[in-house]
């Protein structure tokens, strides 16, 4: 019984632990920024730290993991790294993002559309020869 209300206890302290610090960020999300420069681009978050934007003209990037940081103020931010070299900065503490095109040092302000979620689809997984495993 004793175990029993530990547990219970510690299952409503981290419910009011993770409510008062906000929603949790959605793992499979999209949204649109809107920067100088391109037109407007659908970023989509995905499991694993995967980020792909996607723009007209069939333009897609796709990007692994962000790395963490901080400005001088001490704001803490996100930089994605896209394989093409773009650059998108999220500042956690302002919802601001920036884009940086190209490996350019320069950052461009960007405006940006609430988050929705997204499905997520599971693959069926094969072996090598392509038959479907249990």
């Amino acid at each position: 019984m004793l175990r029993l209300l530990a547990l219970g206890g510690l299952c409503a302290c981290s419910f009011f632990a993770q409510s008062s610090e906000g929603t949790a960020p959605l793992q499979n999300s999209e949204y649109q920024i809107t920067c100088p420069g391109r037109p407007t681009m659908t970023v989509t978050n995905a499991q694993y730290g995967l980020t792909t934007v996607l723009w007209a003209g069939d333009n897609f990037q796709i990007a692994s993991g962000s790395q963490q940081s901080r400005t001088d103020n001490g704001d803490k931010v996100a930089i994605v790294l896209f394989r093409n070299g773009d650059q998108m900065v999220m500042n956690k503490s302002t919802n601001e993002t920036f884009f940086s095109y190209d490996g350019k040092k320069n950052l461009v302000s960007c405006s940006r559309t609430g988050e929705r979620e997204n499905s997520t689809v599971t693959l069926q997984r094969t072996d090598a020869s392509g038959k479907v495993e249990s």
